[in-house]
């Protein structure tokens, strides 16, 4: 099985897994697109706050040393206004799959993702609970929510796949002895750790 069609697999995978865990499905991507014109009028906002955020924590703002920082906003608004308008496909699934390798060469660390994650989602419930009657507003935000944490559940899932490919790539290694060895060292690394770690009541 060539790489491409890896990812095809893995993506229809983690899909079936959101499906039956959140029950993302149609009725979220309807629920967005009939809000989409209110919602897309906030992505300004939304991303003026998300990057200045990311500028404010010197940790972050090393990133836009390497990538203009406009460049990378006028992106993610256009991921934004996509999400939003409840228009997303196969297509796009597997290209956020692939952004975990971006992330990797720019540095990104996936609890730094899953944080600016959060902190979208925080202020786009408070946009929708300004907007919205108080039903309309949670329905709208929990479809927002599910969509944001299946596509981060995809790049983090592309993070690790890009990963394993590169070690088995560089050191020539089959699938399996990669899953072999990494058992071994996990189980190693389980044992020291139980064994340095304090009892917990």
């Amino acid at each position: 099985m060539g790489i491409f069609e890896e990812v095809k697999q893995k993506v229809e995978e983690i899909l079936e897994n959101a499906e039956n865990l959140t029950g993302i499905g149609e009725k979220d991507l309807q629920t967005l697109k009939d809000k989409k014109d209110i919602l897309i009028s906030w992505s300004d906002e939304l991303m003026d706050n998300f990057y200045r955020t990311l500028l404010n924590y010197p940790k972050t703002a090393k990133v836009f040393e390497k990538i203009p920082v406009e460049r990378v906003k006028a992106k993610n608004k256009k991921w934004y206004e996509e999400v939003v308008s409840g228009k997303l496909d196969k297509n796009f699934y597997e290209f956020q799959f692939l952004v975990g390798l971006i992330h990797i060469y720019y540095g990104i660390e996936n609890n730094v993702m899953i944080f600016m994650a959060q902190h979208l989602k925080s202020h786009f419930l408070n946009k929708a609970v300004e907007t919205f009657e108080t039903e309309e507003a949670i329905a709208v935000f929990k479809a927002f929510s599910k969509l944001v944490d299946f596509l981060i559940a995809l790049t983090i899932e592309g993070y690790t796949f890009t990963l394993r490919e590169a070690l088995m790539d560089i050191a020539g290694y089959t699938s399996g002895l990669v899953d072999t060895m990494m058992g071994m060292k996990l189980e190693e690394i389980y044992r020291a750790l139980r064994e340095g770690l304090p009892e917990r009541s």
